[in-house]
C-alpha cells in the first residue's frame, strides 16, 4: 500500500489573524515560532481579502523586522471573489483554513475552519492564541493520518 507523504494545506487569514490590520500591521506574539513549526506540519498559503500589492509590503515589513522567516515571501497568496472564502479556491481537498472571522465561510464550509481569537487592540503582548491554534492544527493533522 502507498501512503499520501503529501502535508496538508493550511491557509492563513493575514488580519486579525497574524497581524493586526493591513494599515497597522502589527505582528501577533510569537508569529515567527508559529510559523516555523507549522510549516513542519503543513504546506502553507495565504488566504486573505487584502490586496495584492499591499500583502507584498506586508511581508517585506514583516521580514525586515524579523517578525517573520525569510520563506514567508514566497508563500502563494489567494483572494476570494468577494468576502466569502471558497475552498475550492485553494485548489486542494485537504485545506484547513485558520482565520479569525466565522462570517467568510461558505454555508456549508465550515468543517476546514481552524478557529482563533482576532488580533484587537490594545495587541497584548501575551496573547498566546497562536500557540493555542497550533496545538489544534496538530490535533487535526494528526487526525487526518492513516
Amino acid at each position: 500500500m502507498v501512503r499520501n507523504l503529501r502535508k496538508p494545506l493550511l491557509c492563513l487569514d493575514l488580519e486579525g489573524t497574524l497581524i493586526s490590520k493591513a494599515v497597522s500591521q502589527i505582528p501577533r506574539p510569537g508569529l515567527d515560532v508559529f510559523l516555523e513549526s507549522v510549516s513542519e506540519l503543513c504546506d502553507l498559503m495565504i488566504y486573505t481579502s487584502v490586496s495584492r500589492g499591499r500583502v507584498d509590503r506586508i511581508r517585506d515589513l514583516l521580514i525586515e523586522e524579523r517578525v517573520v522567516p525569510s520563506w514567508f515571501e514566497d508563500l502563494p497568496v489567494v483572494h476570494p471573489e468577494g468576502t466569502v472564502k471558497v475552498k475550492a479556491l485553494c485548489g486542494r481537498t485537504d485545506a484547513m483554513l485558520l482565520d479569525d472571522q466565522a462570517a467568510v465561510f461558505a454555508t456549508g464550509e465550515e468543517d476546514w475552519w481552524i478557529p482563533i481569537e482576532e488580533f484587537l487592540s490594545p495587541y497584548p503582548s501575551d496573547d498566546c492564541e497562536l500557540t493555542m491554534a497550533l496545538a489544534v492544527i496538530k490535533g487535526a493533522v494528526a487526525a487526518r493520518q492513516p
